[in-house]
């Protein structure tokens, strides 16, 4: 087994693994990075989408900031985390900066259209500051920014529990299988930058690797989850390879059908109807229970789940979202104006997680950190570009105070790493490793499929348990429940 000692451990390595890593590495932490594909590998960089936007507060002032935060909480519902999307719009601007230092390529509203209604974010109702995040461009700079930094990574890394001092029962590590050897990362601090659970449910939009896995060990370990119920689905283009992203811009100019038949008169929806529906759905791209652009998605489900969409080109010159997203869709797919779309509603990202204090990242498990996906800022409905915003601001944030825990609260250097022990084991019946010197063992060195197929069971009942509880409380249950 190979052991490694290190003061923070980050698990993941989209845009919130990457900025917890390098935050803490700046902040003087010994760094250790663990992500299960290649570095730089998160959902941001699957190429589902052709562009991804980061939002924030339209300026650094006390009253944008203030509106930012407002902006936030109104689609969010009861659900919404307030102090998580006050320490967003708090942090926004400098985590920007921070960001494009270490090599995010970013694109600003095009000048003199800041104001311009195509600038406001889904499910928002005013401008914002809006930046373009280039994944392509950026990914080669960020991961080579982290390779310079000191961060010792591992790619093709599987995580498969947190360990535990048996003694003081303090968070000591993880244990992961890297290219089928087993690792073992004792470390006072570990930060879970997992993604979602979206790839649980299928169809999906989102990366393989959100699987549930980053919750799986937070609740095994004793940190608190919640809100799994919400979760985001989007209308998505099936493909021969990866499932692209419909561009809501385009919905007014978008025809459905199935079988050649005009689908929403299939699903008994009128023609008024239709027509206000697409024309709603130009303005949001995700599904929403609370809007007259559902009868979208209802209508796909009323004929199976799955049609035709021909999009008509628009007169004139194309709007530069438009423009850029046909371009895009051409050159990855082959996919054009007036041919046929096959597509479909997709489960693309989790709007509820892992629970976190917004001051710091850390969970309810002294130690243990979470940012990104899988510990968003919680909402029915989530404003457009914050997905990408909060997995900088808070993947920097748990960086830097991670990196603050670990010195505070260092491991002894006498603790018995053999004897730690493994928090989550996928077979309780079997003898099944409890530290790390039974983990070692030969015979048990070929189980380590156990533990990934242990995690995706275990994030499906936390996702049941959320669907359950919610409607035992009898209140709206949402988008979650749709077919």
């Amino acid at each position: 087994m190979k052991l490694l000692r290190c003061d923070v451990c980050v698990v993941g390595s989209g845009i919130a693994g990457i900025s917890a890593a390098l935050a803490a590495r700046e902040a003087g932490a010994c760094v250790v990075l663990v992500s299960l594909g290649t570095l730089g590998s998160g959902a941001s960089f699957s190429g589902t989408t052709w562009g991804l936007g980061m939002v924030g507060p339209l300026s650094d002032s006390t009253e944008d900031k203030e509106a930012f935060v407002q902006g936030i909480l109104a689609p969010a519902g009861d659900v919404a985390t307030s102090g998580m999307a006050e320490v967003l719009a708090n942090r926004f601007y400098e985590s920007l900066t921070t960001f494009e230092r270490w090599g995010a390529v970013l694109e600003p509203a095009e000048k003199g259209q800041e104001t311009h209604r195509s600038y406001v974010p889904c499910f928002d109702t005013e401008t914002r500051g809006w930046f373009g995040f280039h994944a392509g461009p950026s990914h080669d700079p960020l991961v080579n920014t982290v390779l310079r930094s000191g961060v010792e990574c591992f790619s093709a890394a599987q995580a498969l529990s947190l360990l535990k001092d048996p003694d003081t029962g303090a968070l000591s590590g993880l244990v992961a299988s890297c290219e089928g050897e087993l690792m073992a990362v004792v470390c006072p601090c570990v930060v879970l930058a997992t993604g979602g659970m979206a790839a649980l449910r299928k169809p999906t939009l989102s990366s393989g690797q959100c699987r549930g896995v980053g919750a799986s060990m937070a609740a095994d370990v004793g940190a608190q989850v919640a809100n799994l119920e919400f979760e985001q689905l989007m209308v998505g283009i099936k493909t021969s390879g990866t499932p692209a992203v419909f561009n809501e811009k385009l919905w007014r100019y978008t025809r459905l059908e199935k079988d050649g038949k005009d689908v929403f008169r299939l699903a008994g929806i009128d023609e008024q109807e239709a027509k206000a529906a697409l024309e709603a759905h130009s303005w949001h791209g995700p599904y929403t229970s609370q809007r007259p652009s559902r009868k979208v998605e209802e209508a796909i489900w009323a004929v199976g789940g799955s049609c035709d969409a021909i999009i008509k080109r628009p007169e004139g010159e194309l709007p530069s979202f438009i423009a850029t997203y046909m371009d895009w869709l051409q050159e990855a797919h082959g996919l054009g104006f007036g041919d046929k779309l096959p597509v479909a509603v997709y489960h693309q990202a989790s709007n509820g997680g892992i629970v976190i204090d917004p001051k710091t990242c850390q969970t309810q498990v002294e130690g243990l950190y979470a940012a990104g996906e899988c510990a968003p800022l919680f909402a029915i409905d989530r404003l457009g570009g914050i997905a990408s915003s909060q997995a900088m601001v808070f993947g920097q944030l748990a960086g830097i105070e991670g990196a603050a825990y670990a010195k505070r609260r260092p491991l002894a250097p006498e603790v018995p790493t053999d004897q730690l022990q493994l928090v989550s084991c996928p077979d309780e019946q079997a003898a099944t490793p409890k530290d790390l010197k039974s983990l070692d063992a030969p015979q048990l060195k070929c189980k380590f499929e156990q533990w990934r197929a242990y995690h995706q069971a275990h994030g499906e009942a936390l996702l049941k348990a959320c669907i359950q509880r919610r409607i035992v409380s009898g209140k709206e249950p949402g988008p979650i429940l749709c077919p």
